[in-house]
């Protein structure tokens, strides 16, 4: 069973992990971490939903398929869901699989390595000390994730279901944010609003979200979750 994802079928997971990558350090700041996992558990269940293997209502998550998507951490996380007792609210398991997976981030930035979309290298700082970064081969995998995003937010079209559940993950993560001038967020905002509440996960992740901010104590414009 291959890990990899390949140019031009990534997942939701990977592409919320190629918008939080922070260019100049070559990984998702640190400061973004706790916010970015979430992301990307997030991005993890919204793609195994797409795939028709879980669904959700207002009260639970549940696997309605548990056949192997033949993606590795996809079915790694279905497995968990379907090898549980009962059923669990959407929140719930965001906040118990972003605990279990906290290493979800690189794993995720190595198959982006594997798939030949970032490379890795060895970068120094202080002078002394080495630390690996992931930065961006050609860069275009995030520039179509943006155009995408930035088409969502100023077209009243109807979305995309893929878009609509990345654009969720980009607000609830700070991207959008941190993507759109103060003026452009603003007038967004309601169009955001509307997108980002359509499905439960979405929601859900920004509810994790807000628990994990509020207790750092953060309540920067970052995070307008």
């Amino acid at each position: 069973m291959s890990s990899q994802c390949s140019v031009g079928t990534l997942t939701l997971a990977d592409e919320i992990v190629v918008l939080l990558l922070d260019d100049e350090v070559g990984d998702v700041a640190l400061v973004h971490r706790p916010i970015a996992t979430i992301a990307a558990i997030g991005g993890v269940l919204m793609e195994l939903a797409l795939r028709l293997r879980i669904d959700t209502d207002p009260h639970r998550l549940f696997v309605i398929d548990p056949a192997d998507t033949g993606d590795a951490l996809l079915d790694g996380v279905l497995r968990e869901i379907a090898a549980a007792e009962g059923t669990q609210p959407t929140a719930w398991w965001v906040d118990a699989l972003a605990g279990r997976h906290s290493h979800i981030l690189d794993q995720v930035m190595h198959r982006l390595v594997e798939a030949g979309i970032l490379r890795q290298e060895e970068r120094r700082f202080l002078w002394v000390f080495s630390r690996r970064a992931y930065p961006p081969v050609s860069g275009r995998e995030r520039l179509e994730a943006k155009a995408r995003l930035m088409t969502i937010l100023f077209n009243d079209d109807v979305p995309d279901p893929r878009d609509t559940l990345l654009l969720g993950l980009a607000n609830a993560s700070g991207v959008l944010s941190r993507m759109l001038s103060a003026a452009e967020f603003e007038r967004a905002a309601a169009r955001i609003a509307q997108i980002a509440n359509l499905e439960e996960i979405g929601r859900s992740v920004a509810t994790v979200c807000r628990q994990v901010l509020d207790a750092l104590g953060v309540t920067a414009r970052n995070y307008p979750v």
